[in-house]
C-alpha cells in the first residue's frame, strides 16, 4: 500500500462507513448518528493534531494506521515509517518496540511509558501512546490510540 492511500480521508471515511454499518447490525441499539460522531471526533482531533504541529499517528483496534498527520509524515523516513498499514523502523528490534508500545496501548492496563526509536545519525524519536478518548465503549469509533512522535533533543556538550 502506498504511504498516501494509507493516510487519505476516503479511505478513512470508507472504513468507517464498513464499520459502522457492521456496527449497527451487530448492535441494534446503537443510536445512527453515533458512526457519524464517532468519525467527526476522530476527524476533528486530527485536524487539531495538525493544526498545532504535533506529529500524531492515529491507529485502529487492530494496531493499523488509520491517519498519519502531516507533521508526522514529515517525520517518517527509513527509522519511521508506514508499511501495510503498520508504524514501523529500519530494524526488526526497533518495529517490535513500536509494536509492543501499540499494543500495550490497546490493552485495559496502565497507559505505557514512553520507548525511543533510535536514529542513524540522528537523536532518537520519542514515541507516546495514549488512548483515545471515549474510544473503549464506543464499538463505532474506529480511532482507538494515537502515537504522537517526538524528535528528542540533543543533549549539551558536557552533560
Amino acid at each position: 500500500m502506498s504511504f498516501q492511500a494509507s493516510t487519505s480521508r476516503e479511505k478513512v471515511s470508507a472504513k468507517a462507513r464498513v464499520k459502522a454499518r457492521e456496527s449497527s447490525e451487530a448492535h441494534p441499539n446503537v443510536d445512527a448518528l453515533q458512526p457519524l460522531l464517532a468519525g467527526a471526533h476522530a476527524r476533528g482531533m486530527a485536524d487539531a493534531f495538525e493544526l498545532a504541529g504535533v506529529a500524531a499517528v492515529m491507529i485502529d483496534q487492530q494496531g493499523m494506521v488509520l491517519h498519519a498527520g502531516a507533521p508526522a509524515r514529515d517525520l517518517f523516513g527509513p527509522d519511521l515509517r508506514l508499511e501495510y498499514d503498520h508504524l514501523v523502523s529500519n530494524s526488526a528490534e526497533s518495529t517490535c518496540v513500536i509494536q509492543t508500545l501499540i499494543a500495550s496501548a490497546l490493552s485495559e492496563g496502565e497507559t505505557p511509558a514512553p520507548v525511543l526509536i533510535s536514529r542513524a545519525g540522528q537523536t532518537p524519536f520519542k514515541l507516546h501512546a495514549r488512548r483515545a478518548p471515549g474510544a473503549a465503549g464506543n464499538v463505532c469509533q474506529l480511532l482507538k490510540v494515537l502515537i504522537i512522535i517526538e524528535e528528542v533533543a540533543p543533549r549539551p556538550a558536557g552533560n
